[in-house]
């Protein structure tokens, strides 16, 4: 209940930002224990000041004064382990028995209650931790007033002030440290799953049609040995010794990242691999009318599409068509391959959606079989200026002479 009354106004400014237990636990009880080691001369003293001035009390004060030390050593690194409402009661515990602790032993012993706010700086938001350390000294300045000590403890005031924005300040570089590892973190495993899956989509682009090339070369090899046909066999093992030779160098570039696709290059690959496969393909002569910047990512689209086509269709024959921003890819076999939602189509759309395009699969509107269209936009180039065009005509105009 007490979470959900601060939470209803601040929303997420009110959220605990404790760093994680791991980064501050073994530190933190080595500064308290120091900082409360450096604090015994002054406890010795305020003790003494009240066993002179009255003794009665001396007895309650030292029992207070011990247990608020002992308190404040043992909160930091235990305070951390407990759920935040705890947290919550244990500076709440910490704040009564300092304010116990002043009250016994008079306005001039109320640094003591730098241990309380400190804890309260290192455990709550920074708002609670403001607001707390607010009431706190409005609490000690009215007593002053009434006292008229005020001016006598305005360094005693002062003093808790700073220390408690000290605290707080240094507890928020430490949340900052925590959230920007984090963030390295995050970061790197993001840079390494998009690294595996771009290996993973080229690797499987790559081997899967070089291979399937090869085996229809080597099959065909095969065949035509068994005719005698020894000029035509030696030709097909030259060719499935190239692919191979091939396929290892694409492997090899495309771990470097250096391997180049062209939309002419898969052509030629596609017409080579449908022959071998004994499919008749209707392929464009050029590739002119296709964007630039859009060639590569067709070209992957073709290799892919002309793959699935070999393995899985059972075609007789491939079309292949071509415009500014679009490639399809048309065959008359049995329909949606079996892996249609696998590795390969799937690799196709994060490619196109990279250029901001879409892949379209599905069965032509006339016959069986199956197509594969990509689209994407034509990326704008930047229109010539006036200035330049006018520039670029005087240089016509006067034959290119300066």
């Amino acid at each position: 209940m007490m979470r959900k009354l601060l939470d209803w106004g601040g929303g997420s400014v009110f959220r605990s930002t404790t760093p994680e237990p791991d980064e501050g636990s073994k530190a933190a009880p080595a500064l308290a224990v120091l900082f409360s080691l450096m604090m015994i001369p002054a406890w010795i003293d305020a003790l003494g000041q009240v066993r002179a001035a009255r003794p009665d009390l001396w007895a309650l004060s030292a029992f207070v004064g011990v247990s608020y030390s002992i308190a404040c050593i043992l909160a930091v690194p235990l305070a951390r382990k407990v759920s935040w409402t705890s947290q919550v009661l244990v500076c709440l515990a910490l704040l009564a028995m300092g304010i116990a602790f002043v009250v016994l032993t008079g306005l001039e012993n109320s640094w003591v209650l730098i241990c309380a706010l400190g804890i309260v700086a290192a455990l709550m938001p920074p708002v609670v931790t403001g607001v707390v350390t607010l009431v706190t000294l409005v609490g000690l300045s009215a007593s002053a007033i009434y006292l008229e000590k005020f001016a006598e403890q305005l360094p005693n005031f002062i003093l808790l002030f700073s220390v408690t924005a000290a605290a707080a300040l240094m507890v928020g570089l430490a949340n900052a440290y925590v959230e920007l590892k984090h963030a390295r973190d995050q970061i790197a495993m993001f840079a390494v799953a998009k690294e595996r899956a771009r290996f993973a989509r080229d690797l499987h682009d790559i081997l899967g049609h070089s291979l399937t090339t090869i085996t229809l070369k080597a099959g065909l090899a095969r065949r035509v040995l068994e005719t005698g046909d020894l000029d035509r066999t030696m030709t097909e093992i030259r060719d499935v010794e190239r692919l191979g030779r091939q396929a290892l160098a694409d492997v090899r570039a495309t771990v470097s990242e250096y391997r180049v696709v062209t939309l002419s290059g898969e052509l030629a690959g596609a017409n080579e691999t449908l022959r071998a496969a004994g499919i008749e393909a209707d392929l464009p002569r050029a590739v002119d009318d296709v964007a630039p910047e859009l060639q590569p990512v067709f070209g992957y689209v073709l290799r892919e599409a002309v793959t699935n086509v070999v393995r899985h269709s059972g075609a007789q024959k491939v079309s292949v068509r071509l415009g500014q921003d679009w490639i399809s890819i048309t065959d008359d076999g049995v329909g949606a391959p079996q892996d249609a939602a696998g590795n390969g189509l799937r690799g196709l759309r994060e490619r196109m959606a990279a250029v901001g395009g879409t892949l379209e699969t599905g069965t032509p509107s006339r016959g069986g079989g199956f197509v594969v269209r990509a689209s994407a936009p034509v990326p704008e180039h930047p229109e010539e200026s006036p200035a330049s065009a006018e520039a670029d005509n005087a240089v016509e105009s006067t034959g290119g002479q300066a």
